[in-house]
């Protein structure tokens, strides 16, 4: 289970080393788009088992963990999309502490959240929540960097008016 996987020209990174850094962000990341605790946990599994079998089609062309977030993004996704998928609401004791930036406003925050369409939810949980460039939130996406700047205005946007009870 520790060959190496990849080679970097800095370093090697076996399949465990990469689980042990990048778990958690998947997790976090599938349960940010599929809202459900145990799907999450299963999605950070099959991450990896994809991973595992298509590490010959890794290019280097991007770090290891946007990759990683391309292969759950597209799995978490297909699941929703192949399976009449019924996420259960979010309780607020699922959240990690460090996902919300201000405990006061928390419930707030996390329903104006998730009034927000799906892809302006994921845009922020990239920028915002992971800290990603706009260039590697396209290259996650599979959008321009200006469309992904422009969507992420949209998104603070109706999150403003949501927060606001404008809507």
């Amino acid at each position: 289970m520790n060959k190496i996987i990849l080679q970097n020209k800095k370093e090697n990174i076996s399949l465990s080393g990469l689980y042990e850094k990048y778990s958690e962000d998947i997790f976090k990341y599938s349960f940010s788009i599929l809202k459900d605790m145990e799907e999450a946990k299963d999605a950070v599994q099959e991450v990896f088992v994809r991973y595992a079998k298509s590490e010959d089609s890794f290019r280097n062309d991007c770090s290891y963990k946007s990759w990683l977030l391309i292969i759950t993004r597209n799995y978490c996704f297909n699941r929703i999309k192949n399976k009449n998928y019924n996420s259960e609401d979010i309780d607020g004791d699922d959240f990690n502490e460090s996902y919300s930036p201000d405990y006061d406003m928390q419930i707030s925050l996390k329903e104006a959240l998730m009034k927000l369409p799906e892809e302006y939810n994921e845009l922020i949980y990239l920028k915002e929540y992971e800290g990603f460039s706009y260039k590697e939130i396209a290259e996650i996406t599979k959008l321009s960097p200006e469309n992904v700047k422009i969507k992420l205005f949209r998104a603070r946007q109706e999150l403003r008016k949501i927060l606001k009870g404008d809507n």
